[in-house]
């Protein structure tokens, strides 16, 4: 028999990350909208998603699990991390080894991915502004994250450590992208986690039942 629909769980404080709780359909839906599904079909999206957890992205095996159930739940930290490993795979940089330098770096990023939601209401670092002749002016905010990933010869030779850095930093990097060895740019934080929770707001209840198994960890 069916359970009840869940509405996407959502709760906040004043000085914490949201407290989120998605299920697994959830979080696909989630991340779909984020535009991270790109053109492939939901049950190979469902897959892959799937995949990163047998590879411990977002959460070891076993973590991340409805207590007496063996459905999982996401939280604010493990969809940074998951949407974060997506984004390098949309720009074509998720190999095993990129995937393991999230895992294996988790402590040091996950620090990181709260102060890109504190940065929301209060701002980190000071904005950077560019202005130019008849181009106008740009601003640049949010909290960066450099995962410092480099390749040379077609293999990784260095993932890390990560750091949270100012936009100023981070225009700096992408003005000297240009130099060899230099894989990936540096990704706003602060705009990844205020897509998550604002769309995981209004998020629909997903019925358990014939998607129970789809949902279900493996």
């Amino acid at each position: 028999m069916a359970a009840k629909n869940e509405k996407a769980s959502v709760h906040h404080g004043a000085d914490t990350v949201p407290r989120l709780a998605l299920t697994h359909g959830q979080a696909l839906l989630l991340l779909g909208e984020l535009g991270l599904r790109q053109d492939v079909s939901a049950s190979t999206f469902n897959y892959y998603i799937k995949s990163l957890r047998k590879l411990g992205i977002p959460f070891d095996k076993g973590k991340g699990q409805s207590e007496g159930h063996r459905h999982v739940t996401y939280d604010f930290e493990e969809l940074m991390e998951l949407t974060v490993a997506l984004l390098l795979r949309v720009y074509g940089w998720l190999p095993d080894d990129v995937v393991a330098g999230l895992r294996n770096y988790r402590d040091d990023l996950r620090p990181i991915y709260r102060q890109a939601y504190f940065d929301l209401s209060r701002p980190i670092y000071p904005a950077a502004r560019i202005s130019a002749p008849a181009a106008g002016r740009l601003t640049v905010e949010g909290l960066f994250l450099d995962l410092n990933i480099r390749y040379s010869g077609g293999r990784m030779v260095e993932f890390g450590p990560p750091r949270a850095m100012s936009p100023f930093e981070a225009l700096g990097l992408y003005a000297r992208s240009e130099l060899p060895g230099r894989s990936s740019l540096p990704l706003n934080v602060t705009a990844v986690a205020e897509l998550i929770v604002s769309r995981t707001r209004v998020l629909p209840p997903i019925r358990r039942g014939r998607g129970a198994r789809q949902e279900s960890a493996p």
